[in-house]
């Protein structure tokens, strides 16, 4: 019999602070692993050649709750937004593992974005691997600025021994 209380679970903390390092705004909410999410992850875990990791965040306008089958972030209303002005790198410095907690690995995610143009507005925000979208995030609106530094904080726990 399969438990589903032993599934991935992703939190997210998102915090906004302003040129001077002022908290501004922040956010806490639970993500949502989509079907594509975990393609990526057995991509990863069997070693295909089209494998790849978690390369950036990108930020979205969705108001609603992704099912499974989505895959990508929604677009702003305002179609002069570059789809370069949405997404940010995510480099290897950013992840930390945690190994020593009971019962779950911990995958930390600590990626900065900064905003190049100001995205009224912004309610959602995913990880991507390789341009695909791994999850979904949704969040009470948000405005991001030019000169903002925008933190998002993921913890994602793969639990084991169950």
């Amino acid at each position: 019999m399969r438990n589903r209380h032993y599934h991935p679970k992703g939190r997210l903390h998102l915090t906004i602070r302003d040129p001077g390092g002022e908290l501004v705004s922040e956010r806490r909410v639970r993500n949502i692993v989509l079907r594509q999410g975990a393609d990526i992850i057995a991509r990863l875990f069997s070693g295909a050649d089209d494998a790849a990791a978690i390369d950036q965040v990108k930020v979205g306008f969705a108001r609603e709750g992704a099912t499974v089958e989505t895959t990508s972030l929604t677009a702003p209303e305002d179609t002069s937004i570059s789809a370069a002005a949405l997404v940010s790198p995510v480099a290897a410095d950013d992840f930390s593992v945690v190994t020593d907690r009971p019962g779950a690995v911990q995958v930390l995610i600590a990626s900065v974005f900064k905003p190049t143009v100001e995205l009224k507005e912004v309610t959602e925000a995913g990880l991507l691997a390789g341009g695909k979208l791994y999850n979904q995030v949704v969040f009470e609106p948000v405005t991001l600025r030019p000169g903002q530094d925008v933190t998002f904080f993921w913890e994602i726990d793969f639990p084991f021994g169950h």
